[in-house]
């Protein structure tokens, strides 16, 4: 429903695999401790299950949908949202650039990018695969 749960159902037949990557533990047991790992599924994961994707395309609206139409405005709105933190020089100059590079990509003109759902879904999946939006330090 694109809303965020702590408790979500478990039909024990029908692991969900992207929870199963995440070490959820297995619903026939208890479990005393939940095992910790760091395990290349995990990234494939983030990289392509569709729940990633229909995120980024929420986020990517809900971005849109903000008053801001200057890019720079939406990427420092995204970086506060995903790290708690407005993004260094460098990282709003190499996402304005993969946001220009994308739009280049879909030969969508640079001006209808501001626009284009898709471009800013796509920062949204980088965002979501940076190791600072994954690892809690």
């Amino acid at each position: 429903e694109g809303r965020r749960s702590i408790y979500i159902s478990v039909r024990r037949n029908f692991l969900s695999p992207m929870m199963l990557a995440f070490d959820t533990p297995i619903p026939f047991t208890s479990m005393g401790r939940r095992n910790v790992s760091n395990v290349p599924a995990q990234a494939l994961i983030l990289m392509n299950d569709p729940f990633v994707l229909q995120q980024a395309k929420v986020w990517a609206e809900r971005v849109l949908s903000g008053g801001e139409s200057a890019p720079e405005p939406r990427i420092m709105q995204m970086y506060l949202a995903a790290f708690g933190r407005m993004p260094t020089v460098a990282e709003l100059a190499d996402a304005f650039r993969f946001t220009r590079d994308q739009a280049a990509a879909y030969g969508t003109e640079l001006a209808a990018a501001k626009r284009d759902q898709q471009v800013w879904a796509d920062l949204a999946h980088v965002l979501f695969n940076v190791k600072e939006f994954i690892y809690v330090n």
